[in-house]
């Protein structure tokens, strides 16, 4: 047992580098679009287009025609060196004044994440058995939140460009997950799956709106949160941000630990109550000031750590058993990618948006999207489920046999105590009969 667990261990190393090494590159694009330089829309408009455009057309190529290609051991070599080498690109070249240079770059960048991203997930799902999924999906994804966190600290107050050298560092790291790392064979056995095909299942539709619901309202009302949180206080954004990587890191041992034992479905249902709640305080309380805000955080976190466990590694990997697993984190995936890019798109109209009114329409149509997940199939296998179901009835059998024994003793106990009173009582009253006898025999005797 061990010894399969060692040999996973490379594999989710890989993971966890890759995709921590994704966000913070993330994080710097959006300074970038978002600094104190103010860049015209325009600008903004067209570097996001260039870096999540690249995500999107590379993803999808590197989940479809490279596939096969970078399961081998130098293929995903290449890809990790490609991400230092376009780290290093924005080290050297970056300029916040250059329009064509910034969006080139971003452009590289974006294409060197997105190519083996699918795969990395893929791995994970790989490595993971169905019924443990979701525990090993919350530890990977509370590892990348821990590792983000820590590369980003010292980060504070350095420059652009600096930072991009600190991840081209933090990728090359990544390099010695492939020193260990054994390459998987495909299954024979594995059906050739189309992305058409997947789009056409009925489960994967019924799973897939809701998460698309839920990225595209969420990144809509980021910016809404933003101007409403700067006005209570200028630091309140930015406390919003860490607080919720915060919790939805500690929240997303629980989640996973309930997909394992309660399955996919009513989780998902769980995360998405937890998020309408958030949304619902603001709508009723968003001019109480900042407790409103302080429950938001706390729903926010939840329901981020929840969704993301399930909807990022556990759901697609569930759906994907047997079939090409990268094509379902492909399209599992699109909804966080285009969802950056709708945020950019409303950023600058946010300031004409009624706030309160903003929060309602988020909480209507988050419990709205709760429904396509009343009505899908639960993505844990039928088979797991009702071993699952059989245990938890033989173990209330055996607790309620067992709880039952002492019960019965007690009465066998009971029903002895009666019967030697009884029988006590008895030879009472025969001692007795027997002394009314003697007395009787003595009467007679002296009279007759």
């Amino acid at each position: 047992m061990w010894k399969a667990k060692s040999h996973a261990i490379p594999s989710l190393f890989i993971v966890a580098n890759s995709i921590s090494w994704f966000l913070l590159t993330l994080f710097l694009i959006i300074d970038i679009l978002y600094s104190s330089n103010q860049l015209p829309f325009d600008q903004v408009l067209m570097i996001s287009a260039c870096y999540f455009g690249g995500l999107i057309l590379s993803s999808i190529i590197g989940g479809t025609l490279l596939a096969k290609t970078l399961l081998k051991k130098n293929a995903l070599l290449v890809w990790n060196f490609a991400g230092v080498f376009s780290c290093l690109l924005f080290y050297f070249f970056y300029s916040s004044t250059n329009l064509v240079t910034t969006s080139a770059l971003s452009l590289l960048l974006s294409c060197s994440i997105g190519l083996g991203i699918p795969t990395c997930l893929s791995l994970f799902a790989s490595q993971s058995n169905t019924e443990k999924r979701g525990r090993l999906g919350a530890v990977v994804f509370f590892t990348i939140q821990i590792l983000a966190a820590l590369i980003l600290l010292p980060l504070g107050g350095e420059t652009i460009a600096f930072q991009f050298l600190f991840l081209a560092l933090w990728r090359l790291i990544g390099v010695g997950g492939f020193l260990f790392y054994k390459p998987q064979e495909r299954k024979p056995e594995e059906q050739k799956t189309s992305l058409l095909s997947i789009i056409r299942e009925r489960r994967f539709i019924l799973l897939f709106l809701p998460w698309f619901l839920f990225a595209l309202i969420n990144y809509i009302e980021n910016p809404v949160l933003e101007i409403g949180m700067g006005k209570i206080g200028p630091d309140l954004y930015n406390n919003y941000v860490v607080i919720t990587n915060v919790i939805s890191s500690i929240a997303a041992i629980p989640a996973g630990i309930l997909c394992d034992l309660k399955g996919r479905k009513i989780t998902g249902i769980a995360g998405f109550v937890f998020l309408g709640l958030g949304y619902a305080f603001l709508s009723v309380f968003s001019g109480t000031g900042i407790l409103a805000y302080i429950f938001f955080m706390v729903f926010d976190g939840v329901a981020w750590g929840i969704l993301y466990v399930n909807f990022i590694f556990v759901i697609w990997g569930d759906l994907s058993e047997g079939r090409s697993r990268e094509k379902y984190y492909v399209l599992g995936g699109l909804p966080f990618l285009l969802s950056g890019l709708i945020q950019v798109l409303v950023q600058p109209f946010a300031q004409y948006i009624n706030i309160g009114l903003s929060f309602s329409f988020a909480t209507f149509f988050l419990f709205i999207a709760i429904l396509p997940l009343v009505f899908a199939p639960e993505s844990l296998s039928d088979k797991i489920m009702k071993a699952r179901e059989l245990n938890d009835y033989i173990q209330k059998a055996i607790g309620a046999v067992n709880k039952r024994k002492p019960d019965e003793k007690k009465q066998t106990e009971e029903k002895e105590d009666q019967k030697s009173e009884q029988s006590t009582g008895e030879e009472d009253e025969n001692s007795q009969e027997t002394e009314q006898d003697k007395k009787a025999r003595e009467l007679a005797e002296k009279y007759y």
